[in-house]
């Protein structure tokens, strides 16, 4: 890490344009201003590092670029999917027309368990699985209620995990923001 902050420190001193290659996403993120992501030596997309990571344009980059839950769904109507017994709000218009097959995906990190009423959009009520400690958040696996076999990430930063009493096991509320949820045309492949 000391290295990185030292090439980035020099770059922008320099005011020098670099070219860098790496596999490594949270390096990209960190010194890009900048980044192409390619897919067996097709470029994918061409971004600053929040819009890569932020708003993907395709699974290859949501799914390369940090964590990402995917949920096979079907358009329900305008800036809404289904995904089992669960109808979403997205924040922007999907492809296709209501029934049409469309992936839902989902960072981990924006899974809110705190805050939530009946009104809070994309709520829903789920079991917590496993737990998995990853030092300064613990990923948890959710099951949502109602919905078989439905199993989505959440990462709760351990203060939460303090302060919420999280156990496996646990049914909690769960919501997902609109403008957190990437909708993508078609089935997996």
């Amino acid at each position: 890490m000391r290295l990185r902050d030292q090439i980035r420190d020099l770059q922008q001193r320099l005011g020098v344009t670099t070219i860098m290659v790496t596999h490594d996403q949270e390096e990209a993120l960190a010194m890009a201003d900048r980044i192409v992501v390619m897919n067996h030596g097709v470029i994918e997309q061409v971004g600053a590092p929040s819009e890569i990571y932020g708003a993907p344009r395709t699974p290859f980059v949501a799914d390369f670029v940090g964590h990402m839950t995917f949920l096979d769904g079907v358009l329900a109507g305008p800036r809404r999917v289904r995904v089992g017994g669960i109808e979403f709000t997205v924040a922007e218009d999907a492809q296709g027309s209501v029934g049409a097959p469309v992936r839902l995906a989902l960072r981990p990190e924006t899974a809110r368990l705190q805050g939530l009423d009946d009104a809070t959009p994309n709520r829903f009520e789920a079991r917590i699985g496993e737990l998995a400690f990853l030092g300064s958040f613990c990923r948890a696996r959710l099951e949502p209620t109602g919905s078989s076999g439905l199993v989505i990430s959440a990462d709760v930063p351990a203060n939460a995990m303090r302060d919420l009493g999280l156990a496996e096991g646990d049914v909690r509320p769960v919501a997902f923001p609109p403008d957190s949820l990437r909708v993508f045309p078609g089935a997996p492949s």
